[in-house]
């Protein structure tokens, strides 16, 4: 039952739609940073076994993330602060709302633009706070899936589709024959790739740095739509492609500190490899956390791989390997549609 709540309360978040509607125009875009969550609950449950549930949920260290950046940055508000015209139009809100008259089992719904554009709003009822505290974890991948997936459609709709790069989209569709929304200041081709049909760019960032990378590889084995098969594949190319600052240095996939992880995806109802991990550059000290989307195209029986791999030493890689993720998301081979819907599964 607690999955169809749920499954019913969000359907999809839309990339992207028609012309807008009367509400879309009337209504304000939500506030808040990326990948900041509102817990909207009473001062009285801090510190409880409630709240530790809570950020035991959306707290959790990302996949393949070198030092465990969290989900979310969680911030608090009471209800009667979140009930302000300025406050209540923040992105991601989790509500908590402990009454003795509600249900005897715990009922979580979700509201999607109540106040903003792109808001989520998550609504945990419930009699008392010991029976959520326990009942929240049984639904943790779901509630991050659904914040996470609509900060992707949030960024895909506000900036990637307003401002993005098309001359790196040029470029791209020319070597590739696949289209993809670069964002705008990934101004610079990769340097030294060996294959001409190597797709790389980057902000050329300094003190850190992003990289899209687009290749494809005839369709012959289904083993590469595994983690065995897929990292092969990665290893090969990128070593032929990416090389570091000394000599004999080269790209390759760490297996021993982070362990690479691959799941099945859907978009737009076509099946998508998605492989996580760590790269690091052998014979050389550089190493980030990198994301993959695996996809065939069936129409010129090929493997098309599109990644987005980050360099941020001395920071958290959250913000930009999720929006490295959203580029990811509009990847159209060209027997695809335009922009399908993000769906949020249980």
């Amino acid at each position: 039952m607690k999955q169809i709540l749920l499954s019913i309360s969000i359907l999809a978040l839309a990339l992207t739609g028609c012309k807008k509607s009367l509400t879309e125009m009337v209504m304000p875009e939500s506030s808040g940073a990326p990948y900041e969550l509102y817990v909207v609950m009473p001062e009285e449950l801090r510190g409880t076994p409630l709240d530790d549930s809570i950020k035991m949920i959306f707290e959790y260290p990302m996949e393949c993330t070198p030092n465990g950046d969290e989900y979310f940055r969680m911030r608090y508000l009471t209800p009667d602060n979140f009930r302000s015209s300025v406050i209540k139009i923040v992105t991601n809100v989790f509500v908590v709302d402990i009454d003795g008259q509600n249900a005897s089992t715990p009922v979580v719904k979700a509201e999607r633009d109540k106040f903003a554009l792109h808001q989520i709003i998550v609504n945990a009822h419930a009699q008392t706070a010991d029976t959520l505290a326990a009942y929240l974890p049984q639904l943790q991948e779901s509630l991050r899936s659904i914040y996470v997936r609509n900060e992707l459609n949030r960024r895909i709709a506000t900036v990637l589709e307003k401002d993005h790069n098309r001359t790196q989209g040029e470029r791209l569709q020319k070597m590739q024959n696949v289209t993809m929304l670069v964002p705008d200041y990934f101004k610079y081709p990769g340097v030294g790739a060996a294959d001409s049909t190597f797709f790389w760019c980057t902000d050329n960032g300094m003190a850190k740095e992003s990289h899209l990378v687009i290749y494809s590889i005839p369709y012959t084995d289904q083993n590469v739509f595994t983690l065995e098969g897929a990292v092969a594949v990665r290893d090969s190319v990128m070593r032929a492609n990416i090389e570091g600052g000394s000599e004999g240095s080269y790209m390759t996939t760490n297996k021993k500190v982070v362990l690479p992880e691959y799941k099945a995806i859907s978009i737009g109802g076509k099946y998508v490899g998605e492989l996580r991990g760590m790269w690091r550059m052998e014979n050389g000290l550089m190493a980030g956390p990198f994301v993959c989307h695996i996809r065939l195209d069936e129409v010129n029986n090929r493997v098309v791989f599109a990644e987005g791999f980050c360099y941020a030493p001395n920071d958290s890689k959250r913000v930009l390997l999720r929006n490295l993720e959203a580029s990811l998301w509009t990847l159209r081979l060209p027997s695809d549609n335009k922009l399908p819907e993000i769906e949020v599964t249980l």
